[in-house]
């Protein structure tokens, strides 16, 4: 693989990360606005669209890390977005450093909405688990 092609490629998989976080985002704010409104199904679905998604994304990290020992090579340390991006023409440098600027905020932002997320349905699996021990077999026993 030719160097021009490498960066062809990891400036391709960082646009595709780009639409994909933003598609992450979306759906980690339907899943907190179904959590709130407990509809298990709705939060199922998104659940296993997430999964999808965020297994391309781990795709595209993988191949765009083992893009990036193709461009700046394979001593530890080297291999950083810095060092990718020097690599660039440079009138190509400045659109790509806004780029991952904004991919690099945009997983920041979704890392935050997972967290929110996952608070919600641990804090309501919590206060279920409360109920159902407290209730003494009554109105939440089995039949």
């Amino acid at each position: 693989m030719t160097v021009r092609e490498a960066l062809g490629r990891l400036i391709k998989g960082v646009h595709a990360d780009l639409g994909d976080y933003r598609t992450l985002r979306e759906l980690l704010d339907v899943q907190f606005e179904a959590a709130l409104k407990h509809r298990s199904a709705v939060i199922t679905d998104i659940a296993d669209r997430i999964s999808v998604l965020t297994t391309q994304m781990e795709k595209r990290r993988a191949e765009r890390l083992a893009l990036a020992k193709v461009l700046v090579g394979k001593q530890p340390g080297a291999v950083t977005i810095s060092a990718v991006s020097a690599r660039l023409p440079a009138n190509a440098r400045p659109a790509f450093d806004e780029w991952w600027q904004t991919l690099e905020t945009l997983v920041q932002e979704c890392k935050r909405l997972n967290q929110r997320n996952c608070d919600l349905l641990m804090n309501q699996h919590e206060i279920l688990q409360r109920v159902l021990q407290t209730d003494g077999g009554g109105t939440y026993a089995p039949a």
